[in-house]
């Protein structure tokens, strides 16, 4: 059986099936969706004037939702006030990073025609890549109640009537794409 993962030079090769290749344009547009930062960009080239407006413009993070404290979690635990503002430095360059990472694995998922063709993954993209599908282990886990390693077994025993049992089957995809990829950098 030909691997679904290969490199030639400085490119890995992903052959994924059209439904593989919707799924995962799927997660990562859910989360581009619950991290994008909705910020008008000042019309000024001075850095100082475009921190300041990037800092007064961005609305907080929704920190109800179990997946934005595991995505972005308190920087100092055991100080809120800190924590807040730690948060309020540094939330947007966090949540824009996390989107350009995004873009750039929705952009070869496009590239590729929903898996007509392999996607093609350069490696100097590969950290974007793997933060993001980082991101979306870390997201389902939230969703899933999965913190340590106990709590797997909870989850793998799941019957197959249960819901969670298939977005646990797509938690363990994720990985298995995360360490085919792992395996094949330089």
């Amino acid at each position: 059986m030909k691997s679904a993962f290969k490199r030639t030079g400085s490119l890995i090769r992903m052959r994924l099936t059209d439904y593989e290749a919707g799924l995962l344009t799927s997660l990562v547009q859910q989360l581009v969706e619950l991290i994008d930062v909705q910020a008008a960009e000042p019309e000024t080239s001075d850095p100082f004037d475009r921190w300041q407006a990037e800092l007064a413009s961005v609305e907080p993070l929704d920190r109800t939702d179990p997946v934005i404290s595991r995505l972005f979690p308190d920087a100092y635990p055991h100080d809120p006030a800190a924590s807040a503002e730690f948060r309020r430095l540094t939330q947007t360059r966090q949540r824009n990073d996390r989107r350009d990472q995004a873009e750039v694995v929705l952009a070869a998922l496009e590239e590729s025609g929903a898996g007509e063709r392999p996607v093609q993954v350069p490696l100097a993209e590969l950290d974007a890549w793997l933060k993001t599908l980082t991101a979306l282990r870390l997201s389902l886990a939230s969703r899933l109640g999965i913190r340590t390693a106990d709590d797997i077994d909870g989850v793998e025993s799941l019957g197959d009537d249960d819901p969670r049992s298939y977005v646990y089957r797509v938690y363990e995809w994720l990985a298995y794409v995360t360490d085919s990829l792992i395996s094949l950098q330089p």
